[in-house]
């Protein structure tokens, strides 16, 4: 082939591998050129991806046997140029011997192959990267030339800096878009506060990945496909340790990169809203701690100047009946004190420092009630935790305190690797729904407000002249 034709042929190739962005088109249009120069009469393009599935996207003068069923015997299975590119063995155009495909025709019995038996394939490189294969062919013709593999190669490595330049471009167009859809999913998260299983449905509406899983701590949410496919895996840890995986059947660099950022997102938010929930608590605290100070500034010394002045009146008044008033006065005055007290325990912030129980059993002897605690596990609580299990506690001792009409309850604390379980239960008289203590009362409400907020359950059971016993299950951590 003379050397004008040679350089004429990779002109043309270069203007039309230059002349748009749509793939496809750009090398069927080459590889009908590359057969019209050479006077080859079929030839096809796969294109292959890292995962060895490779991809028809050109074809020309095919064969009605490798035509049939719409290209079918060229879009599935291998062959020795595949098998031989994908294990990295085919460095250069060269003569395939006989082609598989076709073989597999001539015992199936697909229709003519019009002559052809052999075809050359040429790998597509660019750089170090390769893309694919392109396969061409005539009838009656099991050799080819230098010339004609030399050509072949020159022609390849055009095609390959095309699909470099177009795959790049489609790769970062496809970054900018997936990143918009990183955009919107932060957005969500910020509106509220969401459930883990809220959060991985809204990635799966996003995202078009097969398989999805997201894991908080122990909990764990999984949506779609993962058998077979292949996978990445992300995660991220501030307080509590976040972990995202995708699967699919083809993750490039770009899926990486997003499942990176998403996980990255996910964990910030649920830091942010464990920060703004701290600080909604810091508040609630100051204000119960406003409250107490107000409380044992203003009504406890009324109170207890109340209870003075009626001693003193006594010492001063010789009266029967007044002395016997003005002793209830005293009798009424420190029993409200008690109770004041009691009420600005419940509302200070507790020290734990030296344990939940041990606080447990103060408030007990506040209380004047007999406490028998057992504790069986190992306790790993956070302090908002181990704080809202002391709550209930607190809460159910006063009840004790008021409608049992015994001085005594029984706290038991059996705690697993997953859930820490805690029942208080007395003897007493006990109460039905209607009679003072409603399940939607103030008291019993808040402890299964307090419980629910931590993902507990929270159960009160009472029987008239049974007692009462109230079971919480919270996660050990």
């Amino acid at each position: 082939m003379a050397s004008h034709t040679v350089l004429e042929t990779l002109r043309i190739i270069s203007k039309t591998l230059n002349k748009g962005m749509n793939l496809q088109e750009m090398l069927q249009h080459v590889l009908e050129k590359v057969l019209e120069v050479t006077k080859l009469e079929c030839g096809w393009i796969f294109l292959v991806d890292d995962a060895g599935k490779h991809t028809l996207i050109a074809s020309a003068g095919l064969p009605p046997s490798l035509a049939f069923n719409e290209n079918k015997l060229l879009c599935e299975g291998g062959c020795w140029c595949k098998e031989k590119y994908v294990t990295g063995r085919l460095i250069k155009a060269v003569n395939i011997i006989e082609c598989q495909r076709i073989e597999r025709v001539k015992k199936d019995i697909h229709g003519d192959t019009l002559g052809i038996s052999h075809h050359a394939t040429v790998p597509i490189f660019a750089g170090n990267e390769s893309f694919g294969l392109m396969n061409v062919a005539a009838p009656h013709k099991s050799d080819f030339s230098e010339e004609e593999l030399d050509l072949l190669e020159m022609v390849a490595y055009q095609i390959g800096a095309t699909v470099k330049r177009v795959t790049l471009l489609e790769t970062e167009q496809r970054r900018a878009c997936m990143l918009n859809l990183v955009g919107r999913f932060s957005f969500f998260l910020q509106e509220q506060e969401h459930s883990l299983e809220a959060i991985i449905y809204k990635v799966s509406e996003l995202f078009s990945w097969s398989g999805f899983s997201l894991q908080l701590d122990d909990e764990e949410i999984m949506l779609g496909k993962q058998e077979g496919l292949t996978r990445w895996r992300a995660e991220a840890s501030i307080e509590k340790k976040v972990v995202l995986t995708v699967y699919h059947t083809v993750i490039d660099e770009v899926d990486r990169e997003i499942v990176d950022q998403l996980v990255q997102h996910i964990s910030l938010q649920i830091e942010k809203n464990q920060l703004v929930e701290q600080k909604k608590e810091l508040v609630r605290l100051n204000e119960r701690n406003r409250l107490a100070r107000d409380l044992h500034d203003s009504v406890n010394q009324l109170l207890f100047s109340i209870s003075l002045t009626a001693k003193g009146a006594q010492k001063q008044i010789s009266d029967q009946t007044t002395n016997q008033v003005l002793g209830y006065i005293q009798e009424l005055s420190q029993e409200a004190l008690k109770s004041l007290k009691q009420s600005i325990s419940q509302l200070r912030s507790v020290d734990l420092e030296d344990g939940m129980i041990q606080a447990i059993k103060r408030y007990s002897q506040l209380l004047e009630i007999e406490i028998e605690v057992s504790i069986t596990g190992l306790l790993t609580l956070s302090e908002r935790s181990e704080e809202c299990l002391w709550r209930v506690a607190q809460e159910a001792l006063n009840n004790v305190k008021k409608h049992s009409g015994v001085q005594t309850a029984v706290i038991s604390i059996e705690a697993s690797v997953d859930f820490v379980v805690m029942k208080i239960h007395d003897q007493g008289i006990g109460a039905v729904n209607t009679e003072q203590i409603h399940p939607q009362s103030t008291g019993i409400k808040g402890m299964k407000e307090r419980v629910e907020l931590l993902n507990g359950s929270f159960e009160w059971t009472c029987s008239k002249n049974k007692g009462t016993m109230i079971k919480v299950v919270i996660p050990n951590r």
